[in-house]
This record gives C-alpha cells, sequence and structure tokens, in this order.
C-alpha cells in the first residue's frame, strides 16, 4: 500500500470504495494491550535550529497580519498537529519518521526519530495529549498507535485493527476514544493502574460494514461519529462497569432521520447543544448547522477561491470562548472562523513565501478540469490537512500544511479592518419563474482603519458564493454587484452595495447566498437565505 494512495483518502473522500481496497492488506487485529517498548537511547533525539521569532530570517519564519508559518525541513510532510498544555507545538513528518517539538517562543525545533523497525512513508492524521502529558498519534501506513513520553523521551508502540482517523481526549475520564476510517471501528484507550504498573485497555467497536467513521465528538458520556460513506451522525451512550471501564456503546439517535436526504460525505461532527450539531460535509465544501428537533439543516458555503475550487472543509474545533467554530480548508489554502451567533465567517489567507514543489500526491493524482482552471494554479494549492487549538489561548489557532512542509499558527487578536452586513435574511424564488430579480442591500463598514496603508488593504473585494454547486458557486442564478470594489478611508465609513441576483430556473431548495468582502489577506462573509419553490 502506497503513501500517495492513503493521502488519496483526504483529497478526494467520495472514493471510499477504492480506499478499502487499499486498506484491505493491513492486519486486522483488534488489539488490547500489544505493547513494544523502546528505551530513550533508539529515539535517536536530533536537535534542529529553526530561528527565533525575533531575526524573521525569511526562509524559516513567515508572517502577515493575521498568519505566522514556520518552515520544517525538506521533505517532512506534517499532518497531525497539537499544542499541549505548556503551548508546545508537536507533529509528525510523513517522510521522516520523525516526531518534532517546536517551542514558538524562541523557534527551537526537536527531531525524535520514531523507532520504526522497517521505515516506509507513513501519514500521522491524528495526535492527542494525555492526562499525563503523553503525547498519542496515529500512523497510517506503518505501527498503528504509537505514545511519546516527553520526559523521558520514550516511544511506546500499541496495536489497533487500522490506523485511527481521528482521536479526541474525554477530558473528565481522560479516556481517548478514536475512529478507524477504513476498520469501521470506533475504540476507546484506557489507562488502567494495578499494583506495579499503569496499562492501556484498548477496545474497539464494530460500527458495521462500509460505514468509514471519520470525525467524532464526546459529550455527556455520549461519542458522536460522523460516518463518511453512509452520509449519517450517529449519537452512541456510552456504557461503563463499577470500575468505571467503557464496556459497550449502544446507538440511541440517528441523523438524518430516515425521511430525510443524507449529509454529503461528512468528515467531522460538533455538538453545541443537545438541539443544535455541526457538521462539515467534504465534497459541497460546506460547514453546515444542523437542527434536531426540525431535522433541517443550513450549509453555509466558503467563500469562493480564485480559481474557483472545491474548498473542502475539514476538521472542526469549537473555540475555547465558545463563541464560534475553527475548521480548515482542505484544498482553500486558509483557516476558517465562524461565529455562531450572527453566523459571520472569518476566512483567513495562509501566506506562502515559495511555491511549493511538486508533491507525489499532485504528481499521481491529475485533477479533474471541471475543479480547477488549470494545473498551474494546482500546483500552487497547498493542502492544509490539520488543525489545533491552542488550550491557553482562545485567539490562536494552529494548522499544518503537508505539501509545503510547514506548520502555522492564526491570531485573531488582530483587528480585521472592515465588517460586512446586509438588510435582508431570507430571499424567495419561484422555480418556474424565470423573470424574478433579488436585490439584496449591504454595507461594508471600515473598521480600525489606520491611513495611509501602504499595502493597500483599505481597498475591498466583493464576491458572492452558495451552496449550490461545490466551488461556491450558483445554479441557474445570476449574481452581480453594482460595484465589486469599494475603498475605505475610515474607520466609520460606511459604503453601500448592491448584489442583483436573476432567477434562470434554479432548481428547488433550501440553499444560503454568501456576501463575501475581502481585503486580501481575510475575507468576511454574511449569508442570507435562499428559498427557491
Amino acid at each position: 500500500m502506497t503513501f500517495k494512495k492513503i493521502i488519496g483518502i483526504a483529497a478526494f473522500i467520495t472514493v471510499i470504495v477504492l480506499a478499502t481496497i487499499l486498506f484491505s492488506n493491513l492486519e486486522t487485529q483488534i488489539m488490547t494491550e500489544n505493547k513494544k517498548t523502546t528505551d530513550e537511547r533508539s529515539a535517536s533525539e536530533l536537535t534542529l535550529q529553526n530561528v527565533n521569532i525575533s531575526k524573521n530570517i525569511p526562509d524559516s519564519v513567515f508572517k502577515s497580519k493575521y498568519v505566522t508559518i514556520y518552515s520544517l525541513p525538506n521533505k517532512t510532510g506534517p499532518n497531525g498537529i497539537l499544542v499541549d498544555r505548556n503551548d508546545v507545538v508537536w507533529t509528525s513528518g510523513s517522510f521522516s519518521q520523525s516526531l518534532f517539538r517546536l517551542d514558538p517562543r524562541d523557534g527551537n525545533l526537536t527531531s525524535y526519530l520514531i523507532p520504526e523497525e522497517k521505515h516506509s512513508n507513513t501519514m500521522v492524521w491524528s495526535m492527542v495529549e494525555d492526562k499525563d502529558g503523553n503525547i498519542w498519534f496515529s500512523q497510517f501506513g506503518s505501527n498503528p498507535l504509537w505514545l511519546f513520553d516527553p520526559h523521558i523521551k520514550k516511544f511506546n508502540s500499541y496495536h489497533t485493527s487500522y490506523p485511527p482517523f481521528q482521536m479526541k481526549v474525554d477530558n473528565t475520564t481522560g479516556d481517548i476514544w478514536f475512529t478507524t476510517l477504513i476498520g469501521n471501528t470506533v475504540g476507546v484507550i484506557q489507562k488502567v493502574e494495578n499494583k506495579t504498573e499503569s496499562s492501556y485497555k484498548i477496545i474497539e467497536f464494530p460500527l458495521g460494514a462500509s460505514t468509514t467513521p471519520s470525525g467524532l465528538f464526546l459529550k455527556d458520556d455520549a461519542v458522536w461519529v460522523a460516518e463518511l460513506s453512509t452520509g449519517k451522525i450517529i449519537k452512541f451512550k456510552i456504557l461503563r462497569n463499577n470500575d468505571g471501564l467503557v464496556v459497550n456503546i449502544i446507538k440511541t439517535l440517528e441523523l438524518p432521520q430516515p425521511d430525510k436526504i443524507r449529509f454529503s460525505s461528512p468528515i467531522d461532527v460538533l455538538v453545541q447543544n443537545n438541539e443544535t450539531i455541526w457538521v462539515t460535509e467534504h465534497a459541497p465544501s460546506t460547514i453546515s448547522e444542523y437542527d434536531i428537533k426540525s431535522n433541517s439543516w443550513k450549509r453555509f458555503s466558503t467563500a469562493r477561491t480564485i480559481p474557483p475550487i472545491p474548498t473542502l472543509p475539514f476538521w472542526m474545533r469549537e473555540s475555547l470562548d465558545h463563541k464560534g467554530i475553527w475548521f480548515n480548508e482542505h484544498q482553500g489554502d486558509r483557516i476558517a472562523f465562524l461565529n455562531i451567533t450572527d453566523h459571520i465567517l472569518t476566512e483567513f489567507n495562509i501566506p506562502n513565501n515559495q511555491v511549493p514543489d511538486p508533491s507525489p500526491y499532485m504528481i499521481n493524482n491529475p485533477i479533474s478540469r471541471q475543479n480547477i482552471a488549470a494545473q498551474n494554479d494546482y500546483y500552487s494549492t497547498i493542502f492544509t490537512l490539520n488543525l489545533s487549538l491552542d488550550p491557553t489561548n482562545p485567539n490562536k489557532f494552529w494548522f499544518s500544511q503537508w505539501d509545503n512542509n510547514k506548520v502555522g499558527m492564526v491570531d485573531r487578536t488582530e483587528i480585521v479592518p472592515f465588517d460586512i452586513h446586509s438588510d435582508l435574511t431570507k430571499i424567495i424564488f419561484s422555480d418556474n419563474n424565470t423573470t424574478q430579480t433579488a436585490i439584496i442591500n449591504a454595507v461594508v463598514l471600515g473598521k480600525n482603519i489606520t491611513i495611509p496603508n501602504k499595502d493597500n488593504h483599505n481597498v475591498i473585494f466583493l464576491s458572492a458564493s452558495s451552496s449550490m454547486r461545490t466551488d461556491g458557486g450558483f445554479e441557474k442564478i445570476v449574481a452581480n454587484f453594482t460595484t465589486n470594489t469599494v475603498s475605505l478611508s475610515r474607520s466609520d465609513q460606511t459604503v453601500p452595495v448592491q448584489l442583483v441576483l436573476q432567477n434562470e430556473g434554479a432548481k428547488p431548495g433550501n440553499y444560503t447566498v454568501g456576501i463575501s468582502a475581502s481585503n486580501g489577506l481575510v475575507t468576511k462573509t454574511t449569508f442570507v437565505d435562499l428559498e427557491i419553490r
């Protein structure tokens, strides 16, 4: 099984049948306590100096107003990423077989060689820190599960039926839950204390053939799972014995209900309360809000890219202040934050100080023509595959860039110098009336503007998107602004704009229209409901 095939699961997640075949040659052992330990010397610690941030060496640290990028050694291929309780960043190389420790305070980068008996291309998809400060990470293509003790620099390997795709720590019990994308199981790692030493018990629960569990969420002694192939979100009640150990899970809820259409390639799930869940739908390039009581949902599209391509939202994390949801755009080269109160979407462009070399994924997976305008544009698209909250700072958010050998951080304390609002909340069209026109009055508001702006970031570009197409475009609706750009010169300035929608026989359904304003560094989008009857 080759590395290029494994990474294909992430980019073209709909080809699940092919992925199943690719993983069929892995051993299917359900593991409990099969452990292999290596001592500190065999970990082969290697220290690398990245750069002190204050030195700002271009090829090591690259910074825009909102995003700071840190370079890793060439051919690293980082994916899984974690910020621990001490604000240290951990990631792992797909090609270097190394676990990396980055201290953002001084730029020091330390590499620990993973003690593999047989080295090959691997992909670390998930990484978490347990209550003892140990780093757990999964590994596609080799040993499925590793524990690294950063205090004594020791690796332990464990076995699961297939490599965990996502892992989450239960902050109450300390248990680590995981999904196996191709193994069709959800599992739990539990620490067991005995008289001599601690050990770990790993149990997996089969979910059924071709369920393809992806993301998971833990809440109120229940585990919610996004089933990629079935298009469903499943809630399981966790059953424990008298010692508090997990012994089983029982399905208690299935969404959407049977009489409704399914989610489209749901990757991740986040439970906001007992009435609302959020889902990243990979193929439609949307983040979706689902109302459990009404069994209905809204799809919020990401802002359109240039050229227009599916942005493929992936993982989600609720912000520490509970004001919004962070998510990464797998193919959009942006990190997004959705305010869950007013549904304003803010997308931070990830700066790149170099054009990436063609990666094994790019070379061996030609992009379809309908998804991108030109091959050169595809080669300049960076795959942002994973993310991590900063557990001590609600305004900082970390991510990995697999193709570009980088990790980065978004800082939300920097004020965005504009806002956008609209006067409508909903538009209704008739599907058989092709003469209908709707006008959305919007306003762009200046905020915290400093003049002069040598970078011309006070020029605001307008665009419109919808949940009708995977690239954010419209289907049989023409959308045009009365002006495509506005210029802001002061903080209290308001500039009115209009978006004109012309119905040309669009298909009946419930959609959303996004009205976006961007200065090239950050994009803000406000949404209007669109119902076509």
